[in-house]
Order: structure tokens, then C-alpha cells, then sequence
């Protein structure tokens, strides 16, 4: 049997869904305090309002970790987009609760505003007018929804997705199998209570349809998706596609069939960073293939 990090993770989900439905919900956390921010991490060079933009590069770039991880996911990207002359910002969102490390745990209208806010503070204080997004998993989702629902409009012009969440997870079956169980509503509210945003996630949520109502994409925005698949947190593996124009929907295997890479490591892989790095910058695109990886 195949052990990696998203298996070993969804067979947890699979566990704490069926622990939590026997929780009595007092059990668990109730503290709306917010936690402490999360000291700056050490990529040089990033989120420096110092930094010039150029012609090359004439847009911030932001980039939006997955759920229950945080800025240190950039610690493989960020630097080489600052090396190669970008001005790179990123930031931890959706902490919730008790949990002031791990991210994305908040509902997911909360997190996009935080990107809002975030995305906003950078054009400002660069004196640009648009941003390029850079979003994994359920951070491939969160520009969407400030575009369409708040006030992103006009504000991206690139949008790159690496395993975004588009149209929601079965989670390698599991929600499936829940439902069947008949502890799948009834579980709701108790992950609700320490991670609003896990619910948001399923591909038949609420939330899933608010999303992609009216279309998968925003009028003016280069959208692409780079996905695995080998994906097992979002599963099926093409529901990280958009559907629509001006999308680029790429399979990892399908530029290196020897890439393993799945949903987690994928901020990992040299040639899912290439492949970033030929969207943000066409002009210079070199081909992201198994040699990127060397």
C-alpha cells in the first residue's frame, strides 16, 4: 500500500469524521478570540514595499497557501521569483480559533477578505492598479471569490492555480462515503465549530455553488491550473480545472510523466515553479518538462 502525506491525511479526515459525530459539541473549542499573528518568516525579499517594479515585471505578484499550511509553502517559489526580479508578497490567512499556526481553517468569505484587504494595502502602497495571483488549493480559490463577490474586480490580471480547489472534493471518497453512513450532516456543525472552511470544500457544498455560478472565470483575467494527478485530497483530480476563456489547464504528468508529486507537494516541484513561472511571464517561458527538475 502507497503511504504518502495526503493519503495519510484524508485517512485522518476519514477518522476525525467519524470520531466527531459521537463529540458532544461543548467539547470543542468556543473561543472567538483571535490568535496571535504569525511572526514574519525568513524568505529575503519578501513582502519588501521596497522593492521596484519594472518593465519585465510591472505587476506585485501574491501568493495564497492551502488550507491548514501557511507563508513557509513559498519557502521553494518565492525565492527564485525574487531572484529573477519580482516583487513577491504573501501572507497567512484564515488562522480560526485556537489554531494560530496552521491557516485556512476560517469560512472562506472571511479569508478572501483578508486577501482583499491584503491585495488592496499592496496596490496602494506600489501605486499599481492590478496584481498577479499565485494560489494553491484552497488558495487557488480565494482571488475568485474577492473578484466575483467583493471588490476584486479589474484588480488581477494574471491567476495561477496550482491543485486550486475549483469545483470542490470528495476527498478521495470519503464525504461519499459519509453520507452514506448517514454522519455527514450531523458531523457539520462540529467541524464547524474548529474549521469552517473543510465544509466549504466539498464538491456539492453551498459555498462550491456560489463559486462557480455564472462561470469558472472573471471577464479579463488570464486564468491557468497546473494539477496532479496523483491528487488525493482534491479528488477528482479535474475538478482543478476551469472551464472558460482565457484558461490554461495543464496536467503535471502530461509535462513530466515522471513527476509523483501529489496535492501537497506540489509547491515543491521544480517543474509546477517553471510552469508558474512561464505564466507570469510568457516572453521568457522555457519549456517545464522532467528536466526542470534538475
Amino acid at each position: 500500500m502507497k503511504f504518502t502525506i495526503s493519503s495519510v491525511l484524508s485517512a485522518a479526515a476519514s477518522a476525525i469524521l467519524l470520531t466527531l459525530s459521537a463529540v458532544p459539541a461543548t467539547a470543542l473549542p468556543t473561543s472567538n478570540a483571535p490568535s496571535a499573528s504569525l511572526e514574519k518568516r525568513a524568505v529575503d525579499g519578501l513582502n519588501n514595499f521596497g522593492c521596484k517594479l519594472t518593465a519585465e515585471h510591472p505587476r506585485p505578484v501574491i501568493m495564497v497557501h492551502g488550507t491548514v499550511l501557511n507563508i513557509d509553502s513559498w519557502s521553494t517559489f518565492a525565492p527564485v521569483l525574487i531572484k529573477q526580479g519580482y516583487c513577491v508578497f504573501a501572507l497567512t490567512y484564515g488562522k480560526y480559533k485556537n489554531t494560530p499556526i496552521m491557516g485556512g481553517l476560517a469560512p472562506i468569505e472571511d479569508s478572501a477578505q483578508e486577501l482583499s484587504d491584503f491585495a488592496n494595502n499592496i496596490l496602494e502602497r506600489m501605486n499599481v492598479t492590478q496584481v498577479d495571483i499565485v494560489g494553491h488549493s484552497q488558495g487557488g480559490i480565494l482571488a475568485r471569490y474577492w473578484i466575483k463577490y467583493l471588490d476584486g474586480a479589474g484588480k488581477v490580471y494574471r491567476h495561477v492555480g496550482i491543485s486550486a480547489i475549483n469545483h470542490g472534493t470528495t476527498l478521495s471518497g470519503i464525504t461519499v462515503f459519509a453520507k452514506a453512513l448517514g454522519i455527514f450532516t450531523p458531523s457539520q456543525p462540529l467541524f464547524d465549530a474548529i474549521a469552517p472552511s473543510l465544509f466549504q470544500m466539498v464538491d456539492t457544498s453551498e459555498f462550491m455553488a456560489k463559486l462557480n455560478a455564472g462561470g469558472d472565470t472573471a471577464p479579463g483575467v488570464i486564468h491557468s491550473n497546473i494539477v496532479t494527478k496523483y491528487d488525493e485530497i482534491v479528488t477528482p483530480y479535474e475538478n482543478c480545472y476551469q472551464n472558460g476563456p482565457n484558461v490554461v489547464n495543464a496536467l503535471l504528468q502530461k509535462n513530466c510523466m515522471l513527476s509523483l508529486n501529489e496535492h501537497l507537494t506540489m509547491v515543491n516541484s521544480k517543474v509546477v515553479l517553471q510552469f508558474v513561472l512561464n505564466q507570469l511571464d510568457p516572453s521568457t517561458a522555457k519549456t517545464a518538462n522532467c528536466l526542470s527538475m534538475l
